[in-house]
């Protein structure tokens, strides 16, 4: 053990306007332990700046039912680019202090990996590394995630990481194999094969009451602001029989109270996937909530899939609805149409869900987007006694919608990560502004609707 490479993996800190834990776990870098964890003489150490449940907090964490709650924060300076934002901006997660104190209770790690999700929140990448540095001194540090994947040019020349790799975990395997100094014939188990299937490693995870699982990778629809096939290229559903075994393993082993699933096509190839998975939960009497914060496609709600939703304990059901505008629903996405969701609403009500149990997206914020086509939307899921739930359009790199704000010039190529922020849209290139903005969030939250916005 003595000789052992010794491996730590750190989930940074958010820096925002706004975070909550939204059943947020670092799913990625839970897979990329389960890989670490394959290689011989390694030691694998895990860090998450987000850890809600570390006893060190100064206050017990405010959980909702659901396992939801806020985050710990402490207000920082805004970053010059967005100083005239009249928005708090922050630093989310566990206090510096804790930070440096788990860092001096690990053991010396010779190699350090951090990941980061949204490329706007690159700061938190910064803070940790900076503070690595000062702990720990010149350790190697490599990066991963969607971040240095949709932007590793600017995450090479600003996050302080001493390597960036771009891609899905298995990626960085030969790359950090090479950095702990082992030749590349030292381990079988640096090529992973597609037909490979491995999962999050829950064990690292202080608290397991909410575990994340995903049941394929990537997505095989075209939305114009999703980067989902630019960061997955090629969908790939992961065997029926595989997911089902892993939850129930998992069930057995960490008796956690949620299950949140991330994929981004739940329901795609639904009778040989998704129904075989929702019968076995039942079957195997799983007695956990499940949540669906990624949405479903509307259309493809049918009423043996509400029934099978209902029985196996699937209580928060996001739809993927984005608009009734059938213009932009043309452009943007094919998940849903205006037709789509009054057939998926009676099937699930019939299914034993309240109508206000059901939560509906309606995006909000794309380029050209007038605020009268929000109200109309957010009016029809009223209609239907369904919860909007107003998405905040974020301008992704490498998507359509973020190459039609550079061409009109809203944005530049080289611009600040930071100006991608999903708050920021009514400041800087939106037709909704503040004011409107504000009057479609009260009336989504249930307000008195005003005769216009």
């Amino acid at each position: 053990m003595a000789n052992n490479k010794k491996i730590l993996v750190i989930n940074p800190w958010i820096y925002d306007f706004t975070a909550y834990d939204f059943w947020v776990r670092p799913l990625g870098l839970l897979y990329l332990v389960s890989l670490l964890r394959r290689l011989p003489e390694v030691e694998v150490y895990f860090l998450d700046c987000l850890d809600r449940s570390h006893p060190g907090l100064p206050h017990a964490p405010r959980v909702k039912e659901d396992g939801r709650g806020p985050f710990p924060k402490e207000e920082v300076p805004k970053p010059e680019v967005i100083k005239d934002i009249p928005r708090k901006f922050s630093r989310y997660g566990l206090p510096v202090s804790i930070f440096r104190q788990e860092l001096r209770r690990l053991p010396l790690p010779d190699l350090v990996l951090v990941g980061c999700v949204m490329t706007y929140w690159y700061p938190g990448v910064q803070a940790v590394i900076d503070i690595i540095r000062q702990e720990i001194g010149s350790v190697p540090v490599v990066l991963g995630g969607i971040y240095a994947t949709l932007l590793p040019e600017h995450a090479r020349r600003h996050s302080g990481a001493d390597v960036v790799v771009e891609g899905p975990a298995e990626k960085a395997l030969s790359i950090i194999w090479e950095i702990l100094g082992r030749r590349s014939g030292d381990s079988s188990d640096l090529t992973i094969s597609a037909d490979d299937y491995y999962w999050p490693y829950y064990a690292v995870l202080r608290s397991k009451d909410v575990l994340p699982v995903e049941t394929s990778q990537g997505c095989p629809l075209h939305c114009t602001f999703c980067a989902s096939r630019k960061l997955n290229p090629n969908f790939k559903q992961n065997p029926a029989e595989e997911v089902i075994k892993f939850l129930e393993m998992s069930y057995r082993q960490f008796a956690p109270r949620h299950f949140v699933f991330y994929d981004d096509a739940l329901l795609v190839n639904k009778d040989n996937h998704i129904k075989v998975i929702l019968r076995e939960i039942i079957r195997r009497g799983i007695k956990a909530f499940f949540h669906t914060p990624n949405g479903l496609q509307v259309r493809e709600i049918d009423e043996e899939i509400a029934l099978l939703f209902h029985r196996a304990g699937f209580r928060s059901l996001f739809l993927s609805q984005e608009s009734f505008d059938e213009a932009i629903l043309a452009r943007c996405s094919r998940k849903s149409s205006p037709e789509a969701l009054p057939p998926a609403m009676n099937f699930l009500t019939k299914a034993g869900y309240r109508p206000e149990e059901i939560n509906v997206y309606l995006l909000v914020g794309l380029p050209d987007q007038e605020a009268e086509s929000v109200r109309e939307s957010i009016l029809e899921v009223k209609k239907l006694g369904a919860r909007p739930r107003l998405a905040f359009f974020s301008p992704v790199p490498g998507t359509s919608e973020w190459e039609h704000l550079i061409q009109t010039g809203k944005l530049k190529k080289n611009s600040d990560p930071l100006l991608q922020n999903k708050i920021l849209f009514p400041y800087l290139w939106s037709k909704i502004t503040p004011d409107k903005l504000l009057e479609l969030k009260q009336l989504a939250l249930g307000n008195k609707p005003s005769a216009s916005v």
